[in-house]
């Protein structure tokens, strides 16, 4: 009867902790539960749940029932041999220990011992996939006890039934955290929406208008009912209505651009001037999808013309009439004038939203499309295609990067790292790449006249001239000649300011098109930020821009020089420099390079970013390193003082607390001196921050784990004596 007694009272525990294991969100409450709701099943006085850390060695007692104060939430061990944790894991099975006197295969804890256990049985707790655990639930007696065969099966489930709660929790912590950012990025959306000037709407292939901004409404006083379909047109001035009905019924027989300046009537009563603008979007087979427009508020612009061409018409008269106030009246012109410029430049910068975030929408999308395939073929155990995925986000990742970088570049904060070398090189290396750019219909040819060595970004000469290529490409859309010449000149006193360069020697090089050539109009905004003649998402206006501050930052110029119907040539040209080039770095493999590996080394790795900091610890840590881990300074102070001797600090250079990683650095190289340290920072200005010599290293986010090892490598390996910096 006493059998039958335990099993009932064991399976009403597993009934009860399991519903609340269902129904509850609250994972405190149910750890605790757990805990005490055990102890009625299997009549003992202290049970435990330790949870195992990130390292993979380490149980916390987390939660707990009758144990004296200080150990729930505080008590540590280690999974070290001779520990009854490491025989759980060792064993992967249930572990009974009936009697500590007995016990022979390890020892109890202090703690154990101070809180009288005598016995005990324990469980690995996993998740339904999972194939590492969660951690240990244990059931500890104050007295030797055999535990029957009935009470570890009723453990086991109990502890399946924890590992589900578990499982649960974690997802439903990850749902939380993704729905928080959800929010997030809607509310941004919200305020872009807001603060852009234009007010979306979009209409059916057949012209019905679907949908408007709420900026519309508001300022009409007007309905949905009253604007969907064609009801809008009912807020146009009544001499507008007819006109503006034909225009848009022409765009829809032609499927070209809606274009049109129209009055809107105002919820109190009043006028005002628009530019109504839409564009239809094709299918495939050449049919209309659905309609894109913009409304903006130009009433402002358009007084000002209108004032402009009354001034203009009057300009003689006035000139004739009231000489005398010929000057104020051509201020008010200027003044006029500016402002309208002002008001075109600001819808120029608006083209910025097509071009850049298309993007890097694209490259987010073969990111995360990437990674969620390869989750699915880890999902089914298909690894056989996990590293054609992965090299595919790698690459977007990189272009991404590459992106931002050229946008940094741009805004003068990224700095660059020039090198002596040979353009000649340079140039000869891309030869193949733009030839496959350009296409078969474009001849390429390549002239070399000068073999004197440079300074500049290697990474940014490339991309300015793959950037050049295209452009000329675009400008030959039916075929024709591209040539590549790098030459030497001399810039003398005379031509200097003309050309706005120093006198001296320069390496010109020159990328010469036949195509269709830029009109005057055009060749005094080529260099404006954002400035494009290419529809919107197809260009992001920043390239020319980007040649530019490039050029200027390594010390020289860039001119243009085209014929309309003829054709177009872009020259950089860059003072010529007397020290030797270094080797040109040869293309990245595409493969991972072997990497000589640490001697167990210890590295102090600083980061509060949690996915930087693990992968990187557990990118060292398999290349021979042995590594030390901490999300701030105080963090990272206590590990030195645990650690015998470090040999390098790896520390992000912004992180949270009273002190950076600069000061944590200082902190540090006080107590050791022969420290060597290696910042990794995704501040564009982060490198400006730091003195480098030969001890010291400055590595920008995102970066390659490979180039990583091998600054980590490097740094180690070099003498505290030497010269030189990165």
């Amino acid at each position: 009867m006493a059998i039958e007694d335990t099993l009932l009272r064991q399976r009403k525990v597993l009934a009860e902790f399991g519903e609340l294991a269902l129904v509850s969100d609250d994972l405190e409450h149910i750890l605790d539960e757990a805990c005490r709701l055990v102890g009625d099943a299997l009549q003992t006085q202290l049970a435990k749940f330790m949870l195992l850390e990130d390292d993979g060695l380490t149980f916390l007692v987390r939660n707990g029932v009758g144990w004296t104060p200080g150990v729930v939430g505080n008590v540590r061990v280690q999974a070290l041999e001779g520990t009854p944790e490491h025989f759980s894991l060792d064993t992967g099975s249930a572990v009974i220990s009936t009697d500590i006197s007995a016990e022979t295969r390890f020892r109890y804890h202090d703690f154990q011992r101070q809180n009288g256990v005598q016995a005990f049985v324990n469980v690995l707790v996993f998740g339904a996939t999972e194939t590492r655990p969660f951690g240990i639930f244990e059931v500890d007696s104050r007295h030797p006890r055999q535990f029957a065969e009935s009470d570890i099966d009723f453990l086991r489930g109990y502890g399946n039934l924890l590992g589900a709660a578990l499982k649960r929790s974690k997802a439903l912590q990850a749902m939380r955290l993704t729905e928080e950012k959800l929010r997030e990025s809607e509310r941004h959306y919200r305020i872009a929406a807001e603060l852009n000037p234009h007010w979306p709407w979009t209409a059916d292939s057949h012209g019905a208008v679907m949908s408007l901004d709420q900026r519309w409404y508001d300022y009409t006083g007007r309905s949905p009912a009253q604007t969907l379909g064609r009801q809008w047109l009912n807020a146009t001035h009544p001499d507008d209505k007819i006109a503006i009905a034909r225009l848009w019924n022409l765009s829809l027989s032609n499927l070209q651009p809606f274009d049109s300046q129209i009055r809107l009537r105002k919820l109190t009563g009043e006028y005002r001037w628009f530019r109504i603008r839409a564009f239809c979007s094709l299918s495939p087979g050449g049919q209309c999808e659905q309609w894109y427009g913009t409304v903006e508020d130009i009433n402002e612009r358009v007084q000002l013309e209108a004032a402009l061409r009354d001034w203009n018409d009057r300009l003689e008269e006035r000139i004739t009439q009231r000489t005398g106030q010929l000057e104020a009246e051509q201020h008010e012109r200027a003044l006029a004038e500016s402002k309208l410029r002002q008001s075109q430049k600001m819808e120029a910068v608006g083209q910025l939203t097509g071009g850049i975030a298309h993007d890097f929408n694209n490259l987010l999308a073969g990111i995360t499309s990437s990674l969620e395939l390869m989750q699915r073929r880890i999902d089914s155990h298909h690894y056989d295609q996990l590293s054609r995925y992965n090299s595919v986000a790698l690459t977007s990742a990189a272009r991404a990067a590459a992106l931002t970088q050229r946008l940094l570049a741009f805004s003068r904060q990224q700095s660059l790292q020039p090198e002596v070398l040979e353009p000649r090189r340079v140039v000869a290396g891309l030869e193949e790449m733009i030839r496959r750019s350009v296409g078969p219909s474009i001849n390429v040819e390549c002239s070399f006249r000068s073999n004197d060595p440079i300074k500049c970004d290697p990474n940014e000469l490339e991309n300015a001239l793959l950037n050049l290529a295209i452009n000329a490409r675009d400008a030959m859309p039916g075929g024709g000649a591209l040539k590549l010449d790098v030459y030497r000149c001399v810039i003398d006193e005379k031509s200097s300011s003309e050309k706005i360069m120093p006198a001296g020697p320069y390496v010109g090089i020159s990328v010469t098109d036949s195509g269709m050539g830029i009109s005057a109009e055009i060749m005094s905004r080529v260099f404006d930020p954002f400035f494009t003649t290419k529809r919107i998402g197809e260009g992001s206006g920043l390239g020319l821009s980007m040649i530019y501050g490039f050029a200027q930052q390594s010390g020289g110029q860039v001119k243009i020089h085209s014929t309309v119907g003829v054709g177009t040539t872009v020259t950089m040209y860059f003072p010529v420099v007397r020290r030797f080039p270094s080797p040109l770095k040869s293309a990245k493999p595409t493969g991972i390079e072997p990497l000589p590996p640490g001697s167990n080394e210890t590295i102090l790795l600083v980061d509060d970013e949690a996915a930087i900091r693990q992968m990187v610890a557990e990118f060292l840590s398999e290349n021979g390193y042995r590594v030390l881990q901490a999300l701030d300074s105080d963090s990272a102070l206590k590990q030195a003082d645990n650690a015998e001797h470090i040999d390098v600090l790896l520390t992000d250079i912004g992180l949270p607390g009273a002190m950076n990683g600069i000061n944590l650095a200082d902190e540090l190289r006080a107590r050791h001196p022969t420290l060597k340290v290696l910042f990794i920072t995704g501040f564009a200005e982060g490198e400006s921050l730091v003195s480098v010599d030969a001890t010291t290293r400055v590595m920008t986010k995102p970066f390659n784990l490979t180039d990583l090892g091998l600054r980590v490598g490097a740094l180690i390996h070099s003498a505290d004596g030497s010269a030189g910096s990165h």
